[in-house]
């Protein structure tokens, strides 16, 4: 078992990745949003998964690279808030076109997702269905999505 590290936080990537080359990357969208990273603006989830390229390595599907998943939650609070508050998807300050980004974008290509959402089953299996919609628009590459309660 990999440790599994959070790349984001207000000081950019996590320090320990430089020091631990097998250790893999979790990407928490909540996470990234309220350090600065504006994913609801255009091309914004594009240039959070590019700026973190250096660390996380290029990743194709399935191979190389240390993203190995992906804490998706929309955010109640604005971009830099330094807030980390959960939304469900779509009903936050990032929105659903960022997570159709992240979803179409290559590094993210076979990387689980997993719902860290609010509220009751229902809520969370209705973002779970959120995201498998987005993914169905054009085409995406096969993504795994796993609830959690």
């Amino acid at each position: 078992m990999l440790p599994l590290l959070d790349s984001l936080g207000d000081a950019g990537p996590d320090p320990a990745v430089d020091w631990h080359p097998r250790a893999g990357l979790c990407l928490d969208t909540c996470h990234a949003f309220a350090a600065g990273h504006n994913l609801a603006a255009r091309g914004g989830a594009a240039r959070l998964l590019d700026a973190l390229a250096p660390v996380m390595g290029r990743r194709q599907g399935l191979g190389g690279g240390r993203l190995r998943l992906i804490h998706a939650n929309d955010s109640k609070d604005g971009c830099g808030s330094h807030r980390d508050r959960h939304a469900n998807i779509g009903a936050g300050q990032i929105g659903t076109a960022a997570f159709a980004a992240l979803l179409r974008h290559p590094a993210t290509g076979g990387v689980p997702f997993i719902v860290e959402t609010p509220g009751p089953r229902a809520a969370v299996a209705a973002d779970v269905a959120a995201l498998k919609t987005l993914r169905g628009k054009g085409p995406l590459p096969r993504t795994r999505v796993a609830a959690m309660r």
